[in-house]
């Protein structure tokens, strides 16, 4: 992950030898897919574990909901960090070099995954520097900062950006 890397996450054009030029695509393939599992494992506590969790015991409320939720999206987190080195190491165990670096490759060119990427980053530093000033964690903001941005990409994927 280099220069190049975040020129294609800014948006900016490369051209085909750039794409190509991945130094380290290992890395670069261990940090996508930990970012991923992380990104899902949190949403599952978030969206999934939470509420489940308030409906089985009380209080039923959205006050003790909304705690819940950051609690248990930022404890989802945990199991990702766990579960995305597992996933990558189970996966790409027996790949030649050239599997590495064709998977950077194409996700480097994938336009929707990148969007994704540039709502889930910017989204996980806005959340961190807004709850700096506010009475939830940073932590939590970066969180919730990440799933938002994670959704909104999906979402403008889906719409403005089908065809």
């Amino acid at each position: 992950m280099g220069s190049l890397w975040l020129k294609n996450l800014l948006g900016m054009e490369l051209t085909e030898e750039q794409y190509g030029n991945i130094p380290h695509p290992r890395v670069e393939l261990f940090i996508h897919v930990a970012y991923r599992a992380v990104q899902g494992t949190s949403f599952l506590g978030a969206f999934v574990v939470a509420p489940l969790v308030t409906l089985g015991k009380g209080p039923r409320n959205l006050q003790a909901l909304s705690a819940r939720c950051r609690s248990y999206a930022v404890y989802g987190a945990l199991p990702g960090l766990v579960l995305g080195p597992c996933m990558y190491f189970g996966r790409m165990r027996d790949q030649p070099e050239e599997g590495y670096f064709d998977r950077c490759y194409r996700l480097r060119h994938n336009k929707n995954q990148v969007r994704v990427d540039r709502f889930s980053i910017g989204g996980a530093a806005a959340g961190t520097l807004l709850c700096t000033v506010s009475r939830y964690r940073p932590i939590e903001g970066l969180i919730f900062g990440m799933l938002g941005g994670v959704i909104t990409g999906a979402v403008l994927n889906s719409t403005l950006f089908s065809a």
